[in-house]
């Protein structure tokens, strides 16, 4: 399957849903009472039982209350589809309870291991280099007879 990825371009939230849809998030979740469950459904989903696999922001330009919330879920047993939500202080308080307890959470973020490790290892680099010309220039100095012994 095709990586989900949040770099991708989505003006509106229906482009979203239909590229969700695209990629196999095909059901329509919704939050019944302690669990997460779809039109057909049989039972509720806990929160250990889902993944949420991205999830998209959309703010509005002109309105706050225009400001949405797209997961997109994975259940265990292989169900996929999309929650919605509204986002920040008209956010439904069900969703945002049961997304709080949800564990495991895939929010793809380009390349943050890759250039946090390489600016890690720049900036260890840097370090011990300065120490080594401020170790040299103590030495000229004529510091060093200081520490020899006798």
């Amino acid at each position: 399957m095709k990586k989900e990825t949040s770099s991708q371009k989505m003006n509106t939230i229906s482009e979203c849903i239909n590229s969700a849809i695209k990629e196999g998030y095909t059901r329509d979740f919704f939050i019944s009472g302690p669990g997460l469950s779809f039109s057909g459904a049989e039972r509720l989903y806990a929160p250990d039982e889902v993944i949420i696999k991205n999830f998209y922001r959309f703010e509005g330009e002109s309105d706050p209350a225009d400001s949405a919330i797209l997961y997109l879920l994975k259940t265990r047993d292989g169900a996929q589809g999309t929650l919605l939500d509204a986002y920040g202080v008209y956010a439904d308080e069900d969703i945002a309870a049961f997304v709080k307890e949800v564990n495991e959470i895939h929010k793809n973020r380009p390349n943050i291991r890759t250039k946090l490790s390489r600016y890690l290892k720049i900036g260890i680099g840097a370090a011990l280099a300065m120490g080594a010309v401020a170790g040299l220039l103590y030495k000229r100095k004529g510091h060093a007879h200081r520490w020899a012994v006798g």
